[in-house]
């Protein structure tokens, strides 16, 4: 599962987000109990994002608050996965895409996009 991450987070950080979902499915289709909510929250972080990337703003926003409800539970780190920075970055993307469907701006930031981090690594030598 720790390859099927990084490879998701790579395609992610690369802004290859359908792809970064491909992955993330395969992750999903692995999983079991919690871990499997883990995985769904990935891949509709993935999916949002890829929704965002193509202009469907109204079914990004639901995909994005609904990554954020199933990714909320798992602390500040899981499975090797920074997952505050990844709800921060969330969240963000929400706020944007509601102030672009309300008006108050007219393109969404694609600066604001976020990274995916993994946890640093001990090095053991």
């Amino acid at each position: 599962m720790e390859q099927i991450l990084e490879r998701t987070v790579a395609a992610f950080n690369q802004r290859h987000y359908a792809q970064a979902a491909v992955i993330a499915e395969s992750g999903c289709q692995e999983a079991e109990g919690r871990d499997e909510a883990f995985w769904i929250g990935l891949h509709d972080t993935c999916l949002g994002f890829a929704q965002v990337m193509a202009g469907d703003l109204a079914p990004a926003e639901k995909k994005l608050v609904a990554a954020m409800e199933g990714l909320r539970n798992f602390g500040f780190r899981y499975q090797n996965l920074e997952v505050t920075s990844a709800l921060a970055g969330l969240r963000r993307a929400t706020e944007e895409i509601r102030a672009v469907r309300e008006g108050n701006k007219k393109i969404f930031d694609l600066s604001l996009l976020p990274q995916l981090k993994l946890a640093a690594k001990a090095d053991d030598s």
